[in-house]
């Protein structure tokens, strides 16, 4: 269930200021083990409102935790009285994003709901609440299956090189899950030759990060939450969770080298370590 855009007839904690005091932070929280062929996610809710604990409490509500999988049709939803979620999926039933959306929903039918949280605007008012009608609303929170997070640092986690036909030059496609950087039939048997191939810290500072440049600026056109892309995802992640890229500001050109050159941990520097660690000689025009 999506609650997005959605307004309900009558007030829902965690949909905007309905009832107070709002979710904390950290409402809800998810743990996971991922295992050879599982992924074991624990799934943990939080609020503060006793007036809806009491309907837990007393059977009229209950918790429940709807999680889907759009690209493998995965969809399922559990239930339980207490505000924890042990949920185990195969790996096989998986592919890409998986999202949860979490809720305290209507158990047995409620006559004259009143919450002494609600918002002044509902002063005075009192609900008949219905199976199934929702008194929480949890953050949705999402996991994403595809991305490799043992290798998030690695450049070839998100981007690879190779051969084109039907490019005259190097030519970087951003359409598909992976940063493609597309090398006409002669400057791809060069990439390939063990001398080139094998200087790292030259192809980093070069076209990867010319195509990862390219890449990031067009992550300003683009809607964060519903682009599938693997690349998009892999980069949002680091973008969120690397203290030294969150304050990241995509909307100004001039930060975006910058952002490149740290996603892709100083290639710079790392070229100028290898040509003075390998004695690499080179003439400089004055």
């Amino acid at each position: 269930m999506k609650l997005n855009n959605i307004s309900l007839p009558y007030p829902v904690l965690g949909i905007s200021d309905d009832i107070l005091p709002v979710l904390p932070e950290d409402a809800i929280t998810v743990d996971l083990v991922s295992e050879k062929h599982i992924y074991k996610f624990t799934i943990s809710l939080s609020f503060e409102n006793k007036d809806i604990q009491k309907l837990i409490e007393n059977g009229f509500a209950e918790y429940s935790c709807e999680y889907d999988c759009p690209r493998t049709m995965l969809r399922r939803c559990v239930k339980s009285p207490l505000p924890k979620f042990q949920i185990e999926l195969n790996r096989r039933e998986v592919n890409g994003r998986i999202n949860f959306g979490c809720f305290v929903s209507v158990k047995k039918e409620i006559k004259g709901y009143v919450n002494r949280g609600f918002n002044s605007d509902y002063d005075g008012f009192v609900f008949d609440m219905e199976l199934g009608d929702i008194l929480v609303a949890f953050p949705p929170v999402h996991y994403d299956a595809d991305i490799k997070y043992d290798k998030l640092q690695a450049a070839g986690s998100f981007m690879q090189i190779r051969e084109s036909d039907l490019h005259e030059d190097v030519f970087f496609d951003v359409s598909g899950n992976i940063i493609e950087i597309l090398l006409p039939h002669q400057l791809y048997e060069l990439y390939c030759q063990p001398m080139v191939k094998g200087a790292v810290e030259v192809i980093h500072s070069s076209i990867v990060m010319n195509a990862l440049t390219y890449a990031l600026m067009t992550l300003r056109d683009i809607n964060y939450n519903e682009d599938m892309r693997t690349w998009v995802k892999t980069i949002i992640y680091r973008l969120h969770h690397e203290p030294e890229l969150s304050e990241a500001d995509l909307e100004e050109d001039s930060n975006i080298p910058l952002l490149a050159q740290k996603l892709l941990r100083s290639p710079y520097n790392r070229l100028f370590n290898h040509l003075i660690n390998n004695n690499v000689e080179f003439l400089a025009e004055e």
